[in-house]
């Protein structure tokens, strides 16, 4: 089954029932029946905004804070054992959570799809060469997950970039866009240059059940 799109104004996260209308955001959501195919949609799509948004980061955040020192110990050596040097591991000094920031392959064909499917935990960003990782890691570690709209607003407050959260249902998959509003006619561009068909949101039952 071909993947498909849903262009909406606003802040509409997949598994929210309450979304923002707020005018300065934009929701682009691609679905297919199946994760592996949404996955293929995506790697396409954000392979072809890299020019504008070269670096890819994926944030994840560890919910609770660590019950013992041999518990961090553990966090902190599975992390270095596979990060990068600009990869970031902090703990927020009043939650006591642990937040980090990964690098990853710039080349959406290399990362790993298994990987990207903790929507609640995690976002991942497409930014420019002049975004700064000291200052998203500071400005996200007040977050402990990502469970409403104006988490986005925090997430998205350079302006700059653009998020993407990833889901991996029983019956179907999507990679959910969510940035401001005037980064729409570069996206709407890429969407044309891969011809997807657009669907409403009334039209996801419909589409999924096909």
């Amino acid at each position: 089954m071909e993947t498909v799109f849903i262009r909406q104004i606003g802040i509409h996260p997949w598994d929210q029932l309450y979304p923002s209308h707020d005018e300065n955001y934009i929701t682009v959501t691609l679905l297919n029946q199946d994760y592996a195919g949404m996955w293929k949609t995506w790697c396409e799509f954000s392979s072809r905004i890299t020019e504008k948004w070269p670096k890819i980061v994926q944030w994840h955040t560890h919910l609770s804070p660590c019950y013992s020192k041999s518990e961090e110990y553990i966090l902190q050596k599975n992390f270095y054992k596979k990060s990068h040097p600009a990869d970031i591991l902090r703990k927020n000094e009043f939650t006591n959570i642990y937040s980090q920031i990964i690098n990853l392959d710039c080349n959406p064909l290399q990362i790993n799809p298994d990987c990207m499917a903790c929507y609640r935990t995690s976002v991942t960003l497409m930014q420019n060469n002049e975004s700064n990782l000291e200052h998203l890691w500071h400005n996200l570690s007040t977050l402990t997950n990502i469970s409403k709209t104006d988490d986005f607003k925090l997430i998205l407050s350079d302006e700059k970039s653009i998020s993407f959260r990833f889901y991996d249902a029983e019956t179907h998959g999507v990679a959910q866009l969510i940035c401001h509003s005037k980064h729409l006619p570069s996206l709407n561009e890429t969407i044309h240059k891969i011809n997807l068909e657009e669907i409403q949101q009334n039209g996801v039952y419909e589409y999924i059940h096909r």
